[in-house]
């Protein structure tokens, strides 16, 4: 009866350990929307101001060009960041509105 006892506490105790490494995999990957959403309104204002060096941003790597680093296991193709998760989820950040003069890049996200 104990082993029983202890097998069912394993096994809700792995399930539990499971869903924790899901739920910090998607609070990671927001948290990089969160900073490119706010690298896009930083860069919105410094290619505004004629800041050298800035440039608008039109696709995904103009997109990590502004976050000044590319996050972690991140990659950029045409106009989307991408991250596959190890849950097998595929996140992306695609810039679906490129910055002109008078509005930052619009990004939005698929998970």
């Amino acid at each position: 009866m104990v082993i029983v006892v202890v097998g069912l506490l394993a096994g809700v105790a792995v399930l539990k350990f499971v869903d924790l490494g899901q739920e910090a995999e998607r609070s990671s990957v927001d948290g990089v929307f969160a900073a490119a959403q706010s690298a896009s309104g930083i860069n919105f204002a410094a290619v505004r101001s004629g800041r050298a060096g800035a440039t608008p941003i039109i696709d995904g790597s103009t997109l990590i060009a502004a976050m000044e680093s590319r996050p972690h296991g991140w990659n950029d193709s045409g106009n989307v960041m991408s991250f596959q998760g190890k849950s097998g989820t595929l996140y992306a950040i695609a810039v679906t509105g490129v910055e002109d003069e008078t509005s930052k890049a619009t990004l939005t996200k698929s998970w």
